[in-house]
């Protein structure tokens, strides 16, 4: 059973953000209706400002990459 904390774990952040990602990513392979959106955010500066925060910069790029291909 998961627990609350109190503790900031930058570990499970990285996850939830990949994963909110993948999401975004899917969505614009996908074309759903979403797919607007969420090409959006992924070419947005809020994107780069979480990455950042997130020392997540080469993911950032492979990410953009991968998006440019569609």
């Amino acid at each position: 059973m998961a627990y609350q904390t109190d503790e900031f774990h930058p570990q499970a952040a990285r996850r939830l953000f990949l994963a909110v990602v993948n999401q975004a990513i899917f969505d614009v392979l996908e074309n759903n209706e979403e797919a607007k959106a969420a090409e959006q955010w992924l070419l947005s500066e809020e994107f780069d400002n979480f990455a950042e925060l997130l020392c997540w910069e080469e993911e950032v790029d492979r990410r953009r990459k991968q998006l440019s291909v569609v």
